[in-house]
């Protein structure tokens, strides 16, 4: 599936909008958005129902869209919907969407509730660290020099600082995004 770009009220709600363009009912079938989550402006995680109404069936499964703007034009909304069995790309799913989601076992869905909460985890445990903390990383981190480190001390967590440990010349500056993709543990305090 491609972009669809649309007109989005203004002050509409990114929920109420997918409810609106989701949401369908009829004598066989219900379906709706029972939550959304915006994450990063540019994500939206929805959790949606698909009810049978004839066997009585319910199905609660993520849809995740990637989402622009254009805020001068008339189609000033666009969004690239892509169900979990997919396998998207985008792994920012609030823990409240994932509780909703009845169990599947599409191998796909699978594998992206596991990194949604990988992902969860990870920024639980960078709330966690403190200054002087030493992260031992699962892959090494690769530089723009080409220079690779395992392992990086926290020397100022609110500017995302760090250093090689036992080495006293300034450090590195890591993205947040950089911390939350990569599986690290926290080696000592």
């Amino acid at each position: 599936m491609g972009w669809t770009y649309t007109h989005k009220d203004e002050g509409e709600s990114v929920r109420d909008f997918f409810s609106k363009e989701f949401g369908h009912a009829n004598e066989k079938r219900k379906t709706r958005v029972l939550d959304c989550a915006v994450v990063h402006i540019r994500e939206a995680y929805l959790a949606f129902e698909d009810m049978n109404l004839v066997d009585g069936t319910r199905e609660v499964f993520a849809v995740v869209c990637a989402l622009d703007y254009q805020p001068r034009d008339y189609l000033n909304f666009g969004y690239k919907e892509m169900e979990e069995s997919m396998g998207p790309y985008y792994y920012n799913c609030p823990e409240r969407i994932l509780k909703l989601l009845t169990p599947t076992n599409n191998e796909y869905a699978l594998k992206w509730r596991r990194r949604c909460g990988e992902v969860i985890e990870r920024r639980k445990i960078i709330t966690k660290i403190k200054n002087g903390d030493i992260l031992e990383f699962g892959e090494p981190i690769v530089f723009k020099s080409g220079y690779k480190v395992q392992r990086l001390q926290v020397t100022d967590k609110k500017r995302c600082l760090f250093k090689e440990p036992g080495r006293s010349w300034p450090g590195y500056r890591l993205k947040r995004h950089t911390l939350i993709n990569r599986s690290f543990g926290v080696v000592t305090a």
